[in-house]
């Protein structure tokens, strides 16, 4: 693995834990800044937000490791893309029953599409 596609996976994954980590050092404005209506900001909200952080903690993770361990990055990227295309399908779920989340399923959407397709081209320079 070059050092630069070392250093761009290196900004993935840390891009992935800094958004991990934003439901537990500051729910509230993270949640606002996605566009979340106020009234959905919650304790049952923010713990279903933290599940969601540590599973991207977990994913930015896994991208340091394929550094130190090139042979598995082909699989850990795909892993991470497939990620990103399960937030795609499961973002579609509030857009399609029009639940008044719009503005932040769209939000989410761009950074699910956009990592997805990040993760993608990852994959396909490491295999």
């Amino acid at each position: 693995m070059s050092t630069l596609f070392s250093t761009v996976i290196a900004a993935m994954g840390a891009g992935r834990i800094a958004l991990g980590l934003a439901p537990f050092v500051a729910a509230g404005p993270a949640s606002r800044l996605m566009g979340f209506p106020a009234r959905q900001d919650n304790p049952t909200a923010r713990l279903m937000g933290r599940f969601f952080g540590v599973r991207d903690i977990g994913l930015g993770v896994l991208a340091f490791y394929a550094i130190a361990h090139p042979e598995t990055a082909p699989f850990l990227f795909a892993f991470n893309a497939v990620m990103d295309a399960g937030d795609l399908a499961s973002i579609a779920i509030p857009l399609v029953k029009r639940e008044g989340i719009d503005r932040a399923a769209l939000a989410s959407a761009a950074f699910a599409a956009l990592g997805g397709t990040a993760w993608f081209i990852a994959w396909l320079v490491a295999r």
